[in-house]
């Protein structure tokens, strides 16, 4: 299988998560495509917008940064991020992003089932 970025399907989104302002988000897989995978997708984050900060309770969760910086928060605890860099939670933790720049925050995210 090849799914390319180009050829996804790009949904427009308001308010990830109770979070603010408008995104667009496109999956490369979708629940039962793939062993373990929930979902695996990239969101284009607009400046000013976030994902608000919600809880994992069974699953595990990594963003891998694109393009543009902005600001995580894991467990309450923010943190600056850019291209290239990676956040990880774990199933119980709780997470956002916050794209406090002036360009677009792209990430690409990974949901997994909890091993068990």
């Amino acid at each position: 299988m090849i799914r390319r970025r180009a050829e996804l399907d790009w949904q427009d989104r308001m308010g990830i998560r109770g979070g603010d302002g408008p995104a667009r988000c496109a999956d490369y897989l979708k629940l039962g495509e793939m062993d373990g995978v929930v979902s695996a997708g990239c969101t284009a984050l607009a400046p000013g917008s976030s994902i608000g900060e919600h809880p994992h309770p069974n699953t595990d969760e990594l963003y891998l940064i694109l393009e543009g910086h902005g600001t995580g928060v894991l467990d309450g605890r923010s943190f600056p991020v850019g291209p290239g860099d990676l956040f990880v939670l774990k199933a119980g933790q709780s997470h956002g992003l916050i794209n406090d720049s002036e360009a677009p925050l792209v990430f690409f995210g990974l949901l997994t089932r909890q091993a068990g």
